[in-house]
């Protein structure tokens, strides 16, 4: 019987339920699910646990944007996220949601059992408060430059140069991320975590811990010798999430738990789901007490994973876990780009390539270094078609094809002890890299043991005698070899495998069937790596379309239907358009109005004045409209889904021949959506299918 420190939980980040999943985010459930899968073949009791992160200002905003409830809302992406998941053979025990009895049940507890221990208390602290919007805004609510190393655009959490740890207040010249305005300082009464009082203990921990990366430890020296100040963990309505007990009478309005408190104990809730659910029911603290908790998460999310949550499960008595830190992950070098059409959601990816072709590149850039993991798709493309179809695949199903069309059956296995010793020693190393995390590793391994079949096989000429006693021997040694094989790259190739199982008939298979002599009837095997043909192609739209902001509206001096505009472009600088609106749109309109522009378009002088750019509207012969942003800042380019804007000059000529049309109050070209990086376009006053000019 196993004991109770056999039990073994092993997690990813809880996505957001506030978009669709894309390969960036794929790349840590993948290490997870490796992981977790050679475990189980070991015979671990270990389960993997995830859940959808539902709560925050964004998704409260979002959902009033679409005019459904925030519960409606979180659960279109619970289920889209689960069924990406599954079709990268991403296998959880239990996927579950933060929004959840079990979830407020344990928020609560932790909040009153940190209570108790005076770790919680309340204090007046200033935060910005957007008039124009009417509310508090959460730290990922509003921009501004960092106060420490001055760059711009940085949240108000964590700036992602310096990787300072900033508040709302701390930014200079901070703007609302949704209307652009520039909030005021407000007072409040709110609850912080004593974070400060476990400086020594957490410190003490990551210099003990030798499982803690060395670059995680750098980082974790530097954020103590800055000081840890204590944590805010509450927020203002409107807020999605759960409230606060007695926060009315303390504070005089209501309060709700921050998701960055609720959401890590999200990991244990859906542990609790999943044991309730059992027959007989189990108890989720032999697994959190009595086990081993095995978190895989990004380095963006380092700063809440190795201080504020182990300070909390230390507040409540709870083991810590043991943590692995990934990358980013960049495509031909550098960050997804939807202009470069280099940006694919899970869902993207499928329709070109194979899960487990992302799998296995993957897991052969993985160890435990905290470094980037960027998918050259050249090389993406050599490692599929070169390493994973030509040696592992092509060796497996070359002996299995050989060996079920000529015998059918195999009965007498060739001894090898040099060879099978040999395979052994590798097989070791594998077991330990999987141990270590270091799949990169393993990888290498299980390509020499490939390697040592495709040379066997090859030197063997079995096809020169193929009926002999001898030649029938040695390609049952073989079979038996794409068999351990099989059984290694499981983890990784689950697909893979399984379909070499079903030639062999195999059932419950462990990594104890290692070596072990297979024997019996062969059934026609699967093709096992599907080759790439082709790279994705990165298509060109004749336009530059940026963001600009407009500052001056004046009349025409010349012509009655006419603006001169002065637009702030951003790094295109600040230039002149001349602008048909003057009938349609109202000067107050206008001005400080963010839109789109074309800057790439020939000068021209209309009716005496040099127009240096074009704002893009919708004309519908009754109204006119153009085209609006909100969040996005002054200079980002704005482009059509998969396509890469063109910097050559164009005339207007040109552009009267792109049909561009207004489709549900987006903007579409070829059935691609325009976007900035930050947001889809809008246009609002205008027929269905007008024509953009």
């Amino acid at each position: 019987m196993k004991s109770k420190t056999d039990k073994i939980v092993i997690t990813a980040a809880l996505p957001y339920a506030n978009g669709q999943i894309h390969i960036g985010h794929l790349l840590e459930y993948v290490q997870a699910d490796v992981y977790s899968r050679f475990l189980k073949m070991m015979g671990k009791d270990a389960l993997y646990i995830c859940a959808s992160d539902m709560h925050g200002t964004p998704i409260e905003i979002n959902a009033k944007k679409a005019g459904i409830a925030p519960e409606k809302f979180v659960e279109k992406f619970w289920k889209e996220h689960q069924e990406d998941f599954s079709n990268f053979l991403i296998k959880f025990d239990n996927y579950y949601k933060t929004h959840s009895p079990e979830n407020k049940e344990l928020a609560e507890y932790f909040y009153n059992e940190l209570k108790k221990k005076d770790l919680i208390y309340r204090k007046s602290i200033s935060s910005l408060f957007c008039e124009n919007c009417a509310r508090n805004l959460p730290d990922r609510f509003v921009k501004g430059t960092c106060p420490n190393c001055t760059t711009l655009d940085q949240y108000g959490d964590i700036c992602e140069n310096c990787g300072s740890i900033l508040k709302g207040v701390d930014l200079i010249n901070p703007k609302c991320v949704e209307c652009g305005r520039t909030p005021i300082q407000k007072d409040g009464e709110h609850y912080f975590f004593k974070l400060g009082n476990f400086a020594k203990d957490l410190k003490h921990w990551f210099t003990k811990e030798k499982t803690i990366q060395p670059e995680v430890k750098n980082w974790l020296q530097g954020w103590l010798d800055k000081g840890l100040e204590d944590w805010c963990v509450s927020r203002d309505e409107p807020y999605f999430g759960f409230e606060i007990p007695d926060s009315v009478a303390e504070t005089g309005s209501k309060k709700y738990f921050y998701v960055w408190l609720d959401a890590p104990i999200g990991y244990i809730s859906s542990t609790k789901n999943y044991c309730d659910k059992q027959i007989p029911k189990q108890d989720w603290k032999d697994y959190w007490y009595n086990g081993q908790v095995y978190h895989f998460i990004g380095k963006d999310i380092a700063y809440f994973h190795y201080l504020f949550w182990p300070a909390m499960l230390m507040g409540v008595g709870i083991p810590l876990p043991k943590l692995t830190t990934h990358g980013f992950i960049t495509v031909n070098g550098e960050k997804m780009s939807k202009s470069r059409g280099t940006f694919f959601t899970a869902k993207d990816f499928l329709r070109l390539y194979s899960a487990e072709s992302l799998r296995f590149y993957y897991s052969s850039h993985l160890d435990r270094k905290v470094i980037d993991v960027d998918i050259n798709f050249e090389d993406f493309m050599a490692v599929n078609n070169n390493v994973l179809a030509a040696n592992l695949g092509n060796y497996c199903y070359r002996v299995l094809t050989f060996a079920q069309k000529n015998y059918g059956q195999i009965e007498v296995v060739a001894n090898h002890p040099e060879q099978e010793k040999l395979v052994m020693t590798l097989v070791d190393e594998i077991k330990n890299y999987y141990e270590q995390m270091d799949f990169k590793n393993a990888v290498k391994c299980i390509l020499k043991v490939a390697d040592l079949g495709n040379a066997y096989f090859q030197q063997a000429e079995v096809w020169k005698d193929k009926d002999s006693v001898e030649s029938k021997a040695k390609v049952s040694f073989c079979v038996n070899l794409s068999k351990d094989l099989a059984i290694l790259i499981n983890p990784i190739l689950p697909q893979f495998s399984e379909k070499v199982y079903t030639a062999l008939n195999l059932k419950h298979v462990t990594w104890q069937m290692l070596n072990k002599k297979w024997k019996g009837t062969l059934k026609p095997v699967e093709m096992l790596v599907q080759k790439i043909e082709s790279l994705p192609q990165s298509s060109t739209f004749p336009l530059k379309l940026v963001v600009g902001q407009i500052k001056e509206v004046r009349d025409h001096p010349n012509a009655d239907s006419l603006y001169l505009l002065k637009v702030d472009l951003g790094s295109f600088g600040t230039r002149q358009v001349v602008a048909g609106l003057k009938k349609h749109l109202d000067k107050e309109i206008l001005l400080n109005r963010k839109a789109v522009f074309c800057v790439n378009l020939k000068p021209a002088k209309l009716r005496g004045e040099l127009s240096e750019a074009m704002v893009l509207a919708a004309d519908d012969h009754e109204s006119v409209a153009i085209l609006d942003l909100e969040k996005s800042l002054v200079g980002d380019e704005v482009t059509f889904h998969g396509l890469q804007n063109s910097d050559k000059e164009v005339t207007f000529d040109d552009f009267q021949k792109l049909l561009i049309v207004v489709k549900g109050g987006n903007v579409y070209f070829d059935d691609k959506k325009l976007s900035s990086k930050v947001e889809d376009v809008k246009v609002i006053g205008v027929k269905e299918g007008t024509r953009i000019f």
